[in-house]
Order: structure tokens, then sequence, then C-alpha cells
């Protein structure tokens, strides 16, 4: 299926689930589990965590079962030519809409900190053009620029954290454990979707050169995920307070505004911090409109996916303008995320059992 050009080492496929998973989800997820669950969000965050890596077990189990082959080639396999039409073409929205979605609340943000005068278009339609120029070389250059980015996005996540000891105040973790079991377990599904990113292996596994150790690759790339999350919510709770996190949009980001250095040195260091979170949306976006345009290509029945990485874009691009507001677009990315959440767990979760059905059939049958 894919040339030796194409093909990805372990190391890579670590960096492109990573790089796929830490995005947007970094600066909104303290507010968002502490407007659930206050103290315990790192406890919701951290179970949440252990489910994304059971999923990314699972996918990535299910992807190793057939090398050199991508979801949309072995679910015909498994369940037949229309079924696996289907799942193409909910692949193709799915990753479409998520591009767009990633792209919209990456410019919110931006637009906050950084770019007030700058419009919104402007900051959407660049981040595109830059995706396009890179996703239109193939896989294997997505995978080295991820691969070259996401050492250096972890330390500079690591260095915010940190830096953000000098305000951390353990008395905000007196009450912890104050949240009944049931409201930790509401929470857990949505702060799953937190996680999203893994998914990308249902595509990119058939790249890998050792299909065999897919699922420790994956695995991998998906827990250094977690624990950051983890990391970063208790950090932004001891700092802030979980009443004060309730109101903060971009908790993460006000978190490296709130770091002080003696003397006046590096006074704005959520300029440093933005600056590489900035690569690490970048390589998030990079990665699903790659799986867009590869997705629509198979669904279409052709071989070069290159003319859709130009053709996607003005279809991203106005996906990311629909919502009107700051509002709109972070219901529009839970509408998304709830879609994330068929892609990598009903998807992946009927084809398993068909496929683990069908070889216990396959293995009686030859044993009588």
């Amino acid at each position: 299926m894919s040339s030796n050009r194409d093909m990805l080492s372990g190391i890579q496929i670590t960096a492109l689930v990573g790089s796929a998973i830490i995005g947007v989800g970094l600066i909104t997820l303290p507010k968002n589990v502490a407007l659930q669950v206050g103290t315990d969000g790192a406890l919701t965050t951290g179970g949440a965590g252990l489910g994304a890596i059971l999923l990314t077990t699972m996918i990535a189990y299910l992807s190793s079962k057939f090398p050199n082959q991508t979801i949309i080639d072995y679910s015909k396999t498994i369940l037949g030519a229309v079924p696996a039409k289907l799942i193409n073409a909910v692949l193709f929205v799915y990753f479409t809409t998520f591009t767009g979605i990633v792209v919209r609340a990456f410019a919110d943000a931006i637009k906050v900190f950084l770019l007030q005068n700058t419009p919104l278009e402007v900051i959407i339609f660049s981040m595109l053009v830059l995706s396009v120029y890179l996703v239109q070389n193939g896989i294997n250059p997505l995978a080295r620029i991820c691969e070259a980015f996401f050492p250096i996005v972890l330390i500079s996540i690591s260095i915010l954290i940190w830096l953000s000891l000098q305000n951390f105040n353990i008395q905000e973790f007196y009450s912890f454990w104050q949240v009944d079991v049931i409201d930790l377990l509401k929470a857990m599904p949505s702060t799953i979707l937190a996680y999203l990113g893994f998914e990308i292996l249902l595509l990119v596994g058939a790249f890998v050169v050792e299909p065999k150790k897919l699922v420790p690759y994956g695995v991998i790339g998906t827990s250094i995920a977690a624990v950051l999350y983890v990391v970063t919510v208790v950090i932004a709770i001891g700092v802030f307070t979980t009443d004060t996190l309730k109101y903060q949009r971009y908790p993460t980001l006000e978190l490296a505004k709130s770091i002080t250095f003696p003397g006046a040195f590096a006074e704005r260091f959520d300029i440093f911090f933005a600056i590489f979170w900035i690569l690490a949306v970048f390589t998030t976006v990079a990665i699903f409109y790659y799986l867009s345009a590869f997705s629509v290509t198979k669904l279409i029945g052709l071989k070069n996916y290159r003319p859709f990485c130009y053709l996607l874009l003005p279809v991203i691009y106005f996906t990311a303008l629909m919502p009107q507001n700051i509002y709109q677009a972070g219901e529009f990315s839970k509408l998304i995320s709830y879609f994330g959440g068929i892609v990598v767990f009903v998807i992946p979760g009927i084809l398993l059992v068909v496929m683990l059905i069908r070889r216990k059939g396959v293995g009686k049958h030859e044993k009588v």
C-alpha cells in the first residue's frame, strides 16, 4: 500500500500520536475539569488518561493485525465493501470538521493573547496555508516535523510547570476527594474527549515499519500526553484555585502569564510559551489535515491525494468560520468531540468484535 519512503519508525509514531493529542486542549482542560469536579479535576484527568490509553491499545491492536492497511482497507475485509465506504465517509467528515474546529479554537486564543487587531480570517487562513505546504509532501515529512517539534513542545511545557511551582499552593488540595464518585464517573467521558488524537492510528498505523510494535509506541505517545495533562491541571488548580479557573477561558496561557522573574528578566514568559504552543497546534492541524485529504482520496477511489490538499482548504476554512462567536465555537467543539467518541470507540469496537468472532469461528471450523 505504501512505498518505503512513507514508512515510519516507532519513534515517529509516538511523536505523531503525542502531537495529535497535545494542542488546543492543553490550554482549556483545567477550566473544563474545574467546572465539573473542582479540585478532583486532577483525578478525573488521570482516570480519563487511563481510558484514553485503553482506547489507544484497542485501536493500535486492531491496526497491528492488518499490516500496511488502514481502517479503510481492513474494514472492507471484516465487514464488506458498503460498510467500509460508510466508515470512510464518517472518517472524512470527522477529520475535516476536527481540523476546522481546532484551527478556529487556535485563532480565538491567539487573537485574545497576541494578535488582538488581526482579523480572525487571516489567522485561520495562515495556519491552513502552512499546513497545506507541509502535508502535500506525504506522511514522512509530516512525521519528521512532529519528531523534531514534539520534544521542544514537551520541554516548553515542562519549563512552564517548573516555573509555576513558585506560585503553587498545596492548600488547594486539602479538600481533595470531596466530590461524589458518581460525579467523577460522569465527568470521565467528556474528559476523555480532551485526549482525542490517538485515533490517527486508524490510518497512520498502516505506515509503521514494525506493526507488532504499534501498540507500545502508540501507548507511549498517549501516556506522555496524559502525564502532561494531569500535571498541568494540578498546577493550574494549585496556582489559581478552582473558583478562579471556572472564569478563565485559557488557564494554561494565564499560567504562563503569571510567571515572573527576579530583576525583570524575561518578563513576558507567556510570549515564549505561546510560540511553542503554536508549534503544538500546527502539528495537530497538519496531521488531521493530511488524514482528511487521505480519506477523501480513498473515498472517491483515487490514488493521488495532493489535489485534495488544495481543494479542502476552502472547505476547512469555512468550517472554521461557521461559529459566529467564541461561545458557538465552544459548543461546536463539544459536538465534534462527541462525534470523535464514535470514531474512537464505536467503529473500532465493532470491527474488533467482528474480527475476533470470525477468527474464533474459523479456529473451531479448522479444529473440527
